[in-house]
């Protein structure tokens, strides 16, 4: 999918908006934006609630579908082969007292360690505005769609997608991979403060110590 119907999901995806929003942020006529989100909803991407006001006539406020939220990029393969790899390195003493849960947990610890190590190369000869920028990258290509920001002190990173959501909705170890190729990445400690497992319209994780960046590196 492209162009302005592609953009409409992408903006869903950050939070729920009225017909009016959408064309406001979009710069488009109310009246294209509705065509748009009919063919939409036609095919099961989007849905709407009515809110009500106090006075005048209630408006509908439009939301994603999971097959909307599938159908934005995902790297479903990616996670696959890097969990093939990580599983066929495994010995019976790297298993040895842990449940089906903690070997996953493992895997996915290990997978990430791996990630971050590809892009973000000898940390040691980087600075934090440096790491961030390269982190960053590493996580829009793969389709995280991500956000850095400085709220009250502390560096926030924002997922507005998750490539892997449909497993993450299931089983919240994805989301160990996510939080340990972030803190890996910078070299410093993350915490998630939100998940789209828990209702969240996103994922982010925070600096645990105050800390805040150069966004213009």
């Amino acid at each position: 999918m492209e162009g302005t119907r592609l953009r409409i999901l992408e903006h869903l995806q950050q939070e729920n908006q009225t017909v009016g929003g959408l064309a406001t942020i979009m710069g488009l006529a109310p009246a294209t934006v509705r065509r748009h989100l009919d063919i939409l909803q036609r095919d099961h991407l989007v849905n709407f609630i009515e809110v009500r006001k106090k006075t005048g006539r209630p408006e509908y406020s439009f939301r994603l579908t999971e097959e909307g939220q599938e159908s934005l990029p995902k790297s479903y393969d990616l996670m696959l082969k890097l969990m093939v790899d990580e599983m066929g390195d495994l010995s019976q003493e790297d298993m040895n007292g842990m449940d089906g849960q903690q070997v996953l947990r493992m895997v996915f610890q290990r997978m990430s360690a791996k990630v971050a190590e590809r892009f973000s190369g000898d940390m040691a000869l980087l600075n934090i505005d440096e790491r961030v920028a390269g982190l960053l990258g590493a996580l829009s290509n793969n389709h995280f769609e991500p956000v850095a920001q400085n709220v009250d002190g502390m560096f926030q990173i924002k997922l507005q997608n998750c490539p892997f959501r449909s497993v993450a909705m299931t089983n919240n170890a994805v989301c160990d991979f996510d939080a340990n190729m972030i803190s890996t990445g910078m070299g410093v400690s993350m915490t998630q403060i939100s998940c789209i497992s828990e209702g969240q319209p996103c994922c982010v994780y925070q600096s645990v110590e105050p800390m805040t960046v150069d966004l213009g590196v």
